[in-house]
């Protein structure tokens, strides 16, 4: 599970208001749909993830950060219902980049948002699109979007949440009907906030946010989670900011779940970043353990220090790549490696996933899980376990890359694996454990 921050200033974001000057009320709405506009072209333009988008919108000062979020996720929802509209309704080929984005968004709203009448999501998209394109640039959205809503061919009660077929057929195939619409079903879901609660601490200080305890499907070995009804005043909570709370999904126990021992010795978290499996891995370890935590970014290491200071967890921390590590052989009892995936276990927090897939796009991923797998065995010492996961359902990532590097590494043995399906309360994940002799 991959993060970023790239700051709104930066030069794409070529639509966004000057930092420090006041947003009047009456802009809010207009604001609401030039960032999202930015964030979207950026996506398109950049290869960025929404993961990314988010991070620099956070990075911001514009005060209606959640209401951006929430139209580019119904955008990436309705996506293929949205593109269809304007094949429909407008010349294909004819339209530019930043009119058809513009005009999608705000279908995005009129269909899908119910905060913000329709006649008024037309009018700010109009006053958007003459502030980009001139008067013309106005008239033809104010065109298209009217013809959307006098268009008797909708089912507005009926709209699907759509997905590309590609994954679609790929579940249904690995999984049955059944459980590839209990998957697409989840992508139309807005997930919990999930925390988790560090040892020894109290969660009546959470009281203001409602925390239910999560009851699993799966083993979560000690770590403790809660859903909460209201994310209200979370980030102001003292419990977050000592490190005694930690925003996250209870499916990233899962694979530490599957070890029937504490890891002990030398331990290496690969892929480490922003640190929440680090942190777990530090109340997990037998006394005396010594953990090194590696990511290739150095920015994404700067905010995995800051995480580790605030949970008071002590660990090295490395810049490396993991498939060159900067060890020598055999340095290491236990390896972490949680590794980039293609998410799709994940979409319903990052939606922007599945318009991202693609066979290419497995394939390469696949040969990076591999280097990055045969260079964790090679600093594994004899007598050491190896757990890797990813949040991918794909059989290529997952079990796909396990039997391959069992087949090269004769040493290697399968201990446990497990598959964990996103549900109404946790992620979908992967996890195996693996001895060396």
């Amino acid at each position: 599970m991959r993060d970023g921050v790239r700051p709104l200033s930066h030069p794409r974001y070529s639509h966004t208001r000057q930092k420090g000057l006041p947003l009047k009320t009456s802009r809010i709405s207009e604001g609401i749909l030039e960032h999202a506009l930015s964030a979207l072209t950026a996506w398109e333009n950049d290869g960025i993830s929404l993961d990314d988008c988010l991070d620099d919108l956070r990075a911001g000062d514009f005060p209606a950060k959640a209401a951006v979020a929430s139209l580019l996720f119904e955008y990436f929802r309705h996506k293929y219902f949205l593109d269809s509209l304007l094949i429909r309704h407008a010349r294909k080929g004819k339209v530019n980049q930043q009119m058809r984005l513009l005009v999608s968004l705000a279908a995005a709203q009129v269909f899908f948002q119910t905060g913000l009448p329709w006649q008024s999501a037309v009018n700010i998209a109009v006053d958007t699109a003459k502030k980009l394109r001139g008067a013309g640039g106005g008239a033809f959205v104010n065109a298209i979007l009217r013809a959307y809503v006098r268009d008797d061919s909708i089912d507005r009660a009926h709209i699907p949440v759509d997905c590309p077929p590609l994954l679609q057929e790929r579940w249904t195939a690995a999984y049955g009907p059944e459980r590839a619409a209990a998957i697409l079903g989840q992508f139309a879901s807005n997930p919990p906030v999930s925390v988790r609660l560090r040892p020894g601490a109290d969660v009546s200080l959470l009281a203001d946010c409602g925390p239910e305890p999560f009851e699993p499907d799966f083993d979560t070995g000690d770590f403790r989670f809660f859903s909460l009804k209201s994310s209200a005043g979370l980030f102001d909570n003292p419990l977050l900011q000592d490190g005694s709370v930690y925003v996250q999904d209870p499916a990233t126990s899962m694979g530490l779940g599957l070890l029937d021992f504490r890891p002990s010795g030398a331990i290496l978290d690969l892929c480490a970043a922003p640190g929440g499996k680090t942190i777990m891995l530090s109340e997990l370890a037998a006394p005396g353990a010594k953990i090194t935590a590696a990511d290739r970014s150095g920015k994404r290491v700067s905010t995995l220090n800051i995480n580790l200071r605030r949970a008071k967890v002590k660990a090295k921390t490395v810049v490396a790549d993991a498939r060159e590590l900067p060890f020598p052989p055999q340095s290491f009892d236990f390896i972490l490696a949680d590794v980039p995936c293609s998410n799709t276990g994940v979409i319903r927090r990052r939606p922007d996933v599945p318009w991202r897939f693609s066979k290419k796009r497995l394939a390469e991923l696949a040969v990076l899980q591999h280097a990055i797998l045969k260079s964790a065995v090679s600093m594994l010492r004899p007598g050491g376990t190896l757990l890797y996961s990813t949040c991918s359902l794909e059989f290529e990532e997952n079990l796909g890359r396990v039997q391959l590097l069992l087949s090269e590494y004769p040493g290697l043995t399968l201990v446990r694996e497990q598959t964990l399906f996103p549900s109404d309360s946790h992620d979908g994940a992967f996890s195996a454990v693996l001895k060396l002799a």
